[in-house]
């Protein structure tokens, strides 16, 4: 039912049915007017998988905080020259940031209700496929659920579990001995 994408190391369904075809055609279409997004919007940057802690922090400093050292900067010519700070920029990014705010926060709903969506679905699934795995370890320990021991195995590990493990008795610790008195 699964492929792997030897290029990433995705797993990949395969399609099964004229609906999954359709499905993944409609979300290939989808994927393509996402990154679509990349064109339309200017001066879009693709975020590093890793090292943007560096510009992290920027996040967490407010909007009147920009404004006011742009004022501050704006009445007085030493500080603007001294850091380097244009107001006219200052005030331009937090225009754009607050622009992008709403479709941040669109596409934030949209990974979200996929995700959802998705998990939804599963929900049934999940429940289903468990009681089959509790009705498996069940049968197993009949004679006629021999024919089942493989796939409670191979349910076991995908689990990540590896079977019935009991928890080692600790040793009793040994009284101290008497100390004798002299």
């Amino acid at each position: 039912m699964e492929t792997i994408n030897s290029e990433s190391g995705t797993t990949q369904p395969t399609a099964t049915t004229p609906e999954a075809d359709q499905l993944d055609a409609v979300i290939q279409q989808a994927i393509t007017h996402l990154g679509a997004m990349y064109q339309i919007l200017p001066g879009l940057l693709t975020a590093p998988v890793e090292g943007g802690q560096s510009i992290a922090f920027s996040r967490a400093i407010p909007n009147e905080f920009l404004e006011a050292s742009a004022v501050a900067a704006e009445h007085d010519t030493t500080m603007q020259a001294t850091t380097g700070l244009d107001p006219v920029k200052a005030r331009e990014v937090i225009a754009r940031n607050l622009r992008y705010e709403p479709l941040a926060a669109a596409a934030e709903a949209l990974a979200r209700d996929i995700r959802y969506t998705a998990t939804h679905e599963r929900r049934d699934v999940v429940q289903q496929s468990l009681q089959v795995y509790s009705l498996s370890k069940a049968y197993t320990r009949s004679p006629r659920g021999a024919t089942l021991v493989a796939h409670v195995k191979t349910m076991q590990s995908a689990l990540g579990r590896s079977g019935r493990t009991r928890k080692a008795k600790p040793a009793p610790t040994p009284a101290p001995a008497p100390q004798q008195q002299q």
